[in-house]
């Protein structure tokens, strides 16, 4: 009978839950259904992703080979431009004329030759005074004049050079300074460009020398490179050079042929024939210093260069402690 009851009570049951259960199959084979479609549609959209993405990636490709062809492009027409502004065919024939003339052998054969040295110059005249023109006046070569350009300098520079009471020592001044650009992180690549120019006019010896108001030429300077250029007939002869950091650090810095960086005018000698090379202006929008500038333009006409393996000026960097500071940073240009 207990048995009776059970049968009766399952049949009961699956009566009353029967419905259930075929609905709850039936709604579980449509969730089935759609989880299968929404994961083809997943696997869909991964396909269009991953081609979208190769596409993305072909596109940044062909886009970076482009950037490169018109960088190259833009760079070979900077060089152009360069090539037309400097007039480097024009300045290889004003050498070659230069060559030929009467007056170029003067620099090699007279017995004592005149030697100018520009020393341009701002405000520094305490440096001036102690440093840059007791080194050149008291050289083993005597036969020198010295012309300050003064970059709109103040009274006190013309003071300081009635002082020395040396009639070698002449005193040129600008009555506006400049003019320079007014970001200093590239101001220093031209500064004393406009009054070196001015001195060059005014350059009475057969050879040009330089110094900054606050460097130093050693004792031999001048008579080692006049040597040396007119021995081998170098039309711009240079040595090695020492830079002096305000920490007590020295940079021994010169090699042949000239290289930015290892070149300074400092340290060279150059026939004044060669007065027709100005320094550029325009050398901050190339980020090249003024005399690497002036040098780099000199060997691309074909100046014959030489190098003296000794150590002729003292390069003050005044400006920084040491090295690894010039190596870090611009400093703000007087």
């Amino acid at each position: 009978m207990l048995q009776s009851m059970r049968r009766l009570f399952r049949r009961q049951a699956d009566h009353v839950a029967g419905p259930y259960v075929a609905d709850l199959g039936a709604h579980l084979a449509d969730q089935d259904t759609r989880l299968v479609k929404q994961e083809a549609r997943l696997v869909e959209l991964l396909r269009i992703g991953q081609a979208l993405e190769q596409e993305l990636g072909q596109a940044r490709e062909g886009l970076q080979r482009m950037a490169e062809q018109v960088s190259e492009e833009l760079g070979r027409a900077g060089e152009m431009l360069r090539h037309i502004y400097e007039e480097d065919p024009a300045q290889r024939q004003r050498l070659y004329a230069l060559r030929a003339s009467e007056e170029y052998e003067l620099a090699y054969t007279e017995p004592e030759p005149l030697v100018s040295f520009i020393v341009p110059t701002y405000q520094r005249f305490e440096s001036l005074r102690e440093t840059s023109l007791p080194s050149i006046l008291n050289q083993t070569y005597t036969n020198l004049e010295v012309i300050v350009a003064g970059d709109c300098s103040p009274p006190e520079t013309k003071e300081v050079i009635a002082r020395f009471d040396d009639p070698r020592i002449r005193f040129h001044n600008r009555s506006v300074r400049g003019p320079y650009p007014e970001d200093e992180s590239v101001r220093w690549y031209m500064i004393g460009t406009p009054p070196y120019n001015d001195a060059l006019s005014l350059v009475r010896g057969r050879w040009i020398a330089a110094l900054g108001d606050d460097d130093a030429v050693r004792p031999e300077h001048t008579e080692v490179l006049l040597e040396a250029a007119r021995e081998h007939r170098f039309e711009h002869c240079y040595g090695r050079h020492a830079v002096q950091y305000r920490d007590g650090e020295t940079l021994e810095i010169g090699s042949f042929p000239p290289a930015k960086g290892e070149y300074v005018l400092q340290a060279a000698l150059y026939h004044a024939g060669l007065a027709f090379f100005q320094m550029e202006p325009a050398d901050y929008l190339n980020a090249e210093p003024n005399d690497w500038s002036l040098c780099r333009r000199m060997v691309q006409a074909g100046v014959r260069f030489g190098m003296v393996d000794q150590i002729l000026a003292d390069k003050h960097e005044s400006r920084y402690e040491s090295h690894a500071d010039w190596a870090h940073g611009i400093p703000s240009v007087e």
